[in-house]
């Protein structure tokens, strides 16, 4: 009985650990300046700049190009990261194309959650 006891405890503690991490990152406020321009300088830039012909006429140069959008459609829809095409291409199977960064390696989970949180956070530039 005590081992079954401490059995649930340690799941119960590792659980609300889990939990809190989770929630203390869902908190955590994500600046577009801080938080979003490396990532698109050093991922995706490279492809998406305004002078660089591209396929899907999307330039990430700026917050202002970045919430334009391309060819496919909105690249940012604020407060819905689920309907943002900047998350979605970071996913294995994107809606449509193939999943970015292709000549590059991949974003690790937490880079492409903090494009995540900024989106659901609203997506704003300040």
């Amino acid at each position: 009985m005590t081992r079954r006891l401490l059995f649930l405890f340690g799941v119960t503690v590792l659980l609300s650990v889990s939990v809190f991490s989770q929630d203390s990152t869902a908190k955590k406020k994500y600046d577009y300046k801080k938080n979003i321009v490396p990532l698109l300088r050093s991922n995706c830039m490279p492809c998406h700049a305004a002078e660089n012909e591209n396929p899907s006429g999307l330039a990430l140069d700026t917050w202002e190009t970045l919430m334009k959008g391309g060819e496919h459609g909105d690249t940012v829809v604020p407060g819905k990261p689920k309907e943002s095409n900047l998350y979605l291409k970071l996913l294995p199977n994107p809606p449509f194309g193939k999943q970015m960064a292709r000549n590059k390696k991949k974003l690790t989970e937490e880079e492409v959650m903090t494009i995540y949180r900024w989106i659901e956070q609203g997506a704003k530039k300040e």
